[in-house]
């Protein structure tokens, strides 16, 4: 198969088998039935199917996070620079679906964040940017990983529907 797909194995783990192309299916089979051969083709094609949905999954999560992180940065970074100008800052945000709010932010030296699970931190608005942009380069990061394991599964479930067809 392609030279980067044992590296993709080893991040995937274990549980995904390289599709390999049978070049010479008499050889392959050498001697087992048909039925055996296809029936652990199409085990190793559901695998890949799984495989492929859960990276969709990640990919779909990974699309989602990385606008809103790159709009929490701005707001960071619009907040950082109007407080070097001491300047107030008029914010409409959001409360929930479709309810906004407006606030006048003075200049400040701090940010909260929210982390996740009902857990918000107060941050430096410098350190606050730093995180954010240490988030959205691994967020970019994770999400072009996810492409091409997906492309990889695609290319493995090709190779698997071909060796069935000729098996």
């Amino acid at each position: 198969m392609a030279e980067g797909s044992g590296q993709a194995e080893a991040r995937q783990g274990p549980s995904i088998p390289e599709a390999k192309f049978i070049e010479d299916v008499e050889k392959e089979l050498a001697g087992k039935p048909a039925e055996d051969a296809i029936a652990q083709l199409n085990e190793h094609y559901q695998i890949y199917t799984m495989w492929e949905q859960r990276l969709m999954q990640r990919r779909a999560q990974l699309s989602g996070k990385l606008p809103e992180i790159q709009k929490t940065l701005d707001a960071l970074l619009m907040l950082q620079k109007r407080r070097e100008e001491e300047q107030e800052v008029l914010f409409h945000f959001g409360l929930g679906a479709q309810v906004y709010a407006k606030a006048r932010v003075k200049p400040t030296t701090k940010a909260s964040l929210w982390l996740g699970a009902g857990v918000m931190l107060e941050y430096p608005i410098d350190e606050a940017v730093q995180l954010l942009e240490q988030n959205l380069g691994n967020c970019k990061a994770n999400l072009e990983t996810a492409k091409k394991d997906v492309d990889l599964i695609k290319d493995f479930k090709t190779t698997t529907e071909v060796n069935i067809a000729r098996v």
